[in-house]
């Protein structure tokens, strides 16, 4: 949606599910917690802390431009997602 140039409630809504979700998942589901409870606020909570993070080093290097934090959050936590998945694992035995 960032790429393609898409506007709207739609896209402000899923960049702030993605914001929420995606980072903290990405990290936190290699830990297999046992507590779906655990799981969802550690998540939450490390989203939030890698944006935060993430947001505060764009400002300091002076390249503060969200479309490029976006495309860069996915870009980063597609390769943790694709291990967890056993997406490599499926690839590999081909």
């Amino acid at each position: 949606m960032v790429i393609s140039d898409f506007r709207g409630p739609v896209r402000l809504l899923i960049g702030l599910a993605f914001g929420l979700f995606v980072p903290g998942w990405s990290l936190v589901g290699l830990l297999r917690l046992s507590s779906p409870v655990l799981e969802f606020a550690v998540t939450v909570a490390v989203s939030l802390s890698l944006l935060v993070v993430v947001a505060q080093i764009a400002l300091t290097i002076h390249s503060w431009n969200l479309k490029d934090l976006q495309v860069f959050l996915s870009l980063v936590c597609i390769p943790p997602l694709a291990f967890q998945s056993d997406f490599l694992g499926k690839v590999m035995k081909r």
